[in-house]
């Protein structure tokens, strides 16, 4: 599917923008090595662009690619195991995204990383040694943050894609038009950084694909943080199983999760105004 090949690309530009970006960025001065990369550093801030709107591009691509798979019924065309691992794809990129984002260092970064701290821990069990080994203890650099973004989550969504792809790179078209569009939009959509400390009484946003789990967490508990991200990874998950009214009705389900999601990020974003 030419869907899947551009996202692919997508992986492919934000993997090596990424890697040039690495020696500009700092674990223990987060925020003043991108602002010395976005005002000092020639070209840096189109550097940056490229790496987070490709990003963004993988992540939107992958969630289209499932829609699209699942909408023109060719998920049966993959074996049950490569199935789940391909479903597996969508939190892994998320979570690779969002390491990126509490990269920033800035206010809303911060307030990220602590959200995120309390939903691991929240995990029976293993919560806490989870936190510790995805975020390091409280008080320390970002490195753990930027070793499983640039190595962990990263190296997964490549296996991962690869895998679905039947593929180990994508093919030179898909890399090129990627790339071009990619460029395109770095140099039209600056990718902006937040300030160090809030303004008093601000509400702060985290990435804009997660803002319906934020407005969740507003009402629900912290479990929910984790638990509604595996309700949908379950239903999308066991349509690969079954056919006819039992299909129909996984498919609502996730139609009614994606429009609650929807509804809590408007809420949200309301709020913020």
């Amino acid at each position: 599917m030419i869907l899947g090949r551009l996202t692919y690309g997508l992986l492919l530009v934000a993997v090596l923008s990424g890697l040039a970006l690495a020696p500009f960025w700092s674990a223990a001065r987060p925020l003043e090595s991108l602002e010395t990369l976005n005002g000092a550093t020639p070209w840096g801030f189109w550097l940056r662009g490229v790496h987070a709107l490709s990003s963004w591009g993988f992540l939107l691509g992958t969630l289209a690619h499932l829609v699209e798979v699942l909408w023109k019924k060719t998920d049966g065309r993959l074996s049950p195991g490569v199935w789940w691992r391909s479903v597996a794809l969508l939190p892994v990129s998320i979570l690779a995204l969002l390491g990126g984002f509490l990269m920033r260092g800035d206010a809303e970064a911060q307030a990220g990383l602590a959200v995120w701290r309390e939903v691991s821990a929240s995990i029976p069990f293993a919560g806490r040694a989870l936190a510790a080994l995805l975020l390091g203890v409280p008080g320390s650099d970002l490195a753990p943050v930027a070793l499983h973004h640039a190595g962990t989550f990263t190296l997964l969504a490549w296996l991962l894609t690869a895998e679905h792809g039947r593929a180990l790179a994508p093919d030179l078209r898909s890399t090129v038009l990627a790339a071009l569009g990619s460029f395109a939009a770095a140099g039209l959509l600056p990718v902006s950084l937040g300030p160090a400390v809030a303004p008093a009484g601000a509400l702060l946003l985290g990435p804009w694909y997660l803002l319906g789990l934020q407005g969740a967490l507003l009402h629900l508990p912290v479990v929910a943080g984790w638990l509604l991200p595996l309700l949908l990874l379950a239903v999308v998950g066991l349509v690969r199983h079954v056919d006819g009214r039992w299909r129909t009705t996984l498919l609502a389900v996730a139609a009614a999760w994606s429009a609650g999601y929807l509804a809590f990020t408007v809420r949200l974003l309301l709020a913020a105004r």
